[in-house]
């Protein structure tokens, strides 16, 4: 499945997002920028999105019991927060994230921490030109700092805080992904069910 073409964009990077998944993380990162750019943000933090992936992960796992992958966090936190809340698994999205806007709890606070470990950065591997593995490592801020010095990113980063961080949708980019929004949303259910 191809996306449609953009000549200021490098459209050909976007297509290669997901080439490499060992988890689910990926999916649902992009899925939960989608969800915060249709709804009229070009600015959002770690935990918005992250709260996003939650909430759209939890029908699949807590009535259809998918597996998301071996080692995957992002199905553990749904499962405890099943077993901590009183949260139904036909719950409306907007009760779930109000749900965890206000959540305190360790283990689902940790558990987010590591969803923030690798994705925000690596989601746009296919766009940091000259970029290895080993560039990934290191001092958070200077990650940050090197991936920001890039040309042509979907988003941007402000000064890491953890999960307040907050990316900032690249305005041309903003502007393909409303235009596209729909044919974005099957493209990334296609790689879901690849």
């Amino acid at each position: 499945m191809y996306l449609p073409y953009a000549e200021e964009l490098e459209i050909q990077a976007l297509n290669r997002l997901f080439a490499n998944t060992s988890e689910c993380y990926k999916f649902f990162w992009f899925q939960g920028i989608l969800s915060k750019i249709e709804s009229g943000k070009t600015t959002m933090s770690f935990e918005e999105i992250v709260n996003e992936m939650i909430a759209s992960a939890w029908y699949m796992v807590t009535e259809y019991h998918l597996n998301l992958g071996p080692r995957d966090n992002l199905e553990l936190i749904v499962r405890h927060l099943q077993e901590i809340s009183q949260l139904k698994s036909s719950e409306k999205k907007e009760k779930i994230l109000g749900f965890l806007e206000e959540c305190t709890d360790r283990e689902v606070l940790r558990l987010k921490r590591i969803l923030i470990g690798n994705v925000p950065y690596r989601l746009q591997s296919p766009l940091l030109t000259g970029f290895k593995n080993k560039d990934f490592d290191g001092k958070i801020n200077e990650k940050i700092q090197r991936i920001n010095e890039q040309k042509r990113l979907i988003y941007y980063f402000s000064l890491y805080r953890g999960m307040e961080t907050k990316i900032s949708i690249q305005p041309d980019w903003e502007a393909y992904i409303r235009k596209n929004m729909e044919i974005l949303k099957g493209w990334l259910r296609y790689h879901m069910i690849l």
